[in-house]
């Protein structure tokens, strides 16, 4: 279940880096960021992928680091076939793994 959350939190922060650009944006959504919008894109990407790389080796010690870039190899590849694809799909994308980033967290504060 935590390997589930660090790479829902690399997803997550990946996307937001993405969406902090014009260009993905608007794909995504059609309009433009406004300068506060992208700013807040960019401190939650930086807080999800610091919050990754900090679980992963806070659960898996040495090979954390090693998980921790593999996490970040395969969210940069799923984002990078959405936004090539199907950018349409990013907003269903993005509201699922917000699911899965709460859930996850919540099932691990329960148990």
């Amino acid at each position: 279940m935590h390997e589930l959350l660090q790479l829902s939190l690399c997803l997550l922060a990946f996307n937001c880096f993405a969406l902090a650009k014009f260009n993905h944006y608007r794909d995504v959504f059609k309009t433009r960021p406004s300068d506060k919008l992208s700013k807040q894109f960019l401190i939650a990407a930086w807080i999800s992928i610091l919050l990754s790389l900090v679980l992963s080796v806070v659960q898996h010690n040495g090979y954390g680091a090693l998980l921790f870039c593999g996490y970040m190899a395969l969210s940069v590849s799923i984002l990078m076939i959405f936004y090539s694809f199907k950018a349409s799909w990013v907003k269903i994308m993005s509201a699922l793994n917000i699911t899965v980033v709460m859930l996850s967290g919540l099932f691990l504060t329960v148990f």
